[in-house]
């Protein structure tokens, strides 16, 4: 099916933990296989999202089947004891993840949601859970990753990505679903690199396929140098069995870090 809503714009620069000191040249246009998504709760997306159509840029008709990964990646070592390190090459960066979940084998691949001038594009994606809904391999229940986008700082590309994230991901048939989104708030990285965070419950009004009624949403934005930034986004189903808390999505964006 098709992407919810219109392009708005061109596509964002995507850049990396650092002074962003140049944008990267401008890249052939190749078009990936569309994935219908179905869960989100999962959205597909990245995942569970029943009705959201996911974007793979990933230059094969058949994305990669995901594998489970170690404790460390690049020789990081995890924040949180016991989890696991995934590695964001293009954006310089890694984060951890339970160990229950799954990175993407190609963390150079680009998971985005959304049309091609406004989509949210993604690498260094995880996921938990992925295939649990019957029929779709590409469904799941969380998932992880990260990009860029332009704005003027942290606060206000915080708010913009959640809000453009969950209207792409969580909206069926046309309607929007119910969010309840709070304010940017100051996060401070490992390092001590500044940092905003918005968090967010989406409500669908009317779940299809194997959507959970709830999603929390969490994204951080930082190393905003007045036109763009890097965005960690993390969305988890809520009102399942084992569901990943809003806690857990905290202690997962918060370890965002550079390599």
């Amino acid at each position: 099916m098709s992407s919810p809503g219109d392009p708005r714009g061109p596509q964002r620069q995507h850049r990396g933990f650092g002074a962003f000191p140049q944008p990267e040249p401008p890249r052939p246009k190749r078009r990936g296989r569309l994935i219908t998504a179905v869960v989100l709760g999962a959205v597909v997306l990245l995942g569970a999202m029943a009705a959201v159509v996911v974007v793979g840029f990933r230059g094969q008709d058949v994305p990669p089947e995901p594998v489970a990964a170690p404790a460390t990646s690049s020789g990081a070592t995890p924040l949180v004891p016991g989890w696991q390190v995934v590695d964001v090459p293009k954006r310089q960066a890694v984060y951890d993840v339970p160990q229950d979940w799954e990175r993407d084998p190609n963390p150079d691949a680009v998971h985005a949601v959304g049309p091609p001038g406004d989509a949210i594009g993604l690498t260094g994606v995880a996921h938990r859970q992925r295939g649990f809904c019957p029929g779709d391999d590409n469904s799941f229940r969380a998932m992880t990753g990260a990009g860029a986008r332009l704005g003027p700082d942290n606060n206000a590309v915080a708010s913009e990505t959640a809000a453009t994230f969950i209207g792409h991901a969580f909206t069926r048939g046309g309607h929007a679903p119910a969010v309840e989104q709070s304010p940017p708030e100051p996060l401070t990285l490992t390092g001590g690199v500044p940092a905003a965070r918005v968090n967010a419950q989406v409500t669908l009004p009317a779940p299809t396929g194997c959507d959970a009624r709830t999603v929390a949403v969490s994204v951080v934005a930082t190393n905003s140098d007045g036109r763009s930034s890097v965005v960690f986004v993390a969305a988890a189903d809520q009102g399942i069995p084992n569901a990943v808390t809003p806690a857990a999505l905290d202690r997962v964006t918060a370890s965002l870090r550079p390599r």
